[in-house]
């Protein structure tokens, strides 16, 4: 059995998916198995892989959609520790995945460790990773993953198996969802700033599609403070009040999540005036 098992959940975009294997065989850490759950609309991800025999590939008989590929992929594995890599995204550098491994293995007190990313833009790239600041936030509540999604993208996780599944109630907060589950469970986590993982940052990603998209973030903002009781504290409220006036919320959402018609009206004002003192040139 594989230490490690990566599990690539596919949906078209063979180029990239090549960029991902290819820096994948190239990884000094060798203890792995690479498992394809292939959601594409065409063959050629299988064509990619046929002759690949230390590749599992699986054909879903029916599209699956982003959240269920993801948890198909992982009902597949064997290993000690789940890799979850999205096609647009390849490891680093040589010793990448071996770091990644280091991180649990010296810290077997944590159930997730996670990195810094470099986010590619075609010829341009820069790195970010989570400040202390916001470590400690999560350290001292991990419901503070509601204010911000601090860790990242699944690619700069790696996480003991278990029995958790991503919830598929969601498409845009699946992965920050997913790391609360973790951090409920076990509140321990461990991280490093470096760029472990690449992003290939492009117009085709979901991540570009849902954040636009108002009712994607209306609901699902709603549906994690719901899941796990976060009213009553102050923070969190304000959280999904700003939400819901950034995305055009109606008062009888609103209402839902006990916020009162005074309060609603005054915040669509209030977005309304920002809106007019723009357009008239005033920034303060």
């Amino acid at each position: 059995m594989a230490k490690v098992s990566i599990c690539i959940p596919a949906y078209n975009n063979v180029t990239a998916m090549k960029r991902l294997l290819e820096s994948i065989a190239g990884q000094d850490y060798k203890d792995y198995e690479i498992i394809i759950t292939d959601d594409s609309t065409d063959e050629k991800v299988y064509e990619l892989v046929k002759d690949s025999p230390e590749i599992q590939y699986y054909r879903n008989d029916k599209r699956l959609g982003s959240t269920a590929n993801w948890n198909e992929a992982m009902s597949k594995c064997s290993g000690e520790y789940v890799k979850i890599m999205h096609h647009d995204d390849w490891f680093t550098e040589r010793d990448s995945l071996g770091k990644f491994v280091r991180l649990l293995t010296e810290h077997p007190e944590a159930d997730i460790a996670f990195c810094g990313t470099r986010q590619v833009e075609g010829d341009k790239s820069y790195d970010r990773h989570i400040s202390p600041a916001d470590a400690a936030l999560i350290k001292e509540d991990y419901r503070n993953l509601y204010l911000g999604n601090t860790i990242g993208a699944p690619s700069a996780t790696i996480y003991k198996k278990s029995e958790l599944a991503y919830d598929e109630n969601l498409v845009w907060l699946v992965d920050m969802e997913f790391y609360m589950q973790i951090l409920r469970k076990n509140p321990l986590f461990i991280y490093t700033e470096e760029p472990l993982i690449s992003i290939g940052v492009s117009s085709t990603q979901l991540t570009k599609e849902c954040i636009g998209d108002e009712k994607i973030n209306v609901k699902e903002y709603g549906y994690i403070y719901k899941k796990y009781c976060l009213d009553g504290v102050e923070e969190y409220g304000g959280k999904l009040f700003q939400v819901f006036m950034d995305n055009n919320a109606s008062y009888e959402t609103a209402g839902n999540f006990g916020i009162s018609r005074f309060a609603y009206t005054r915040g669509r004002l209030a977005k309304w005036m920002g809106k007019v003192k723009w357009k008239l040139g005033i920034r303060k």
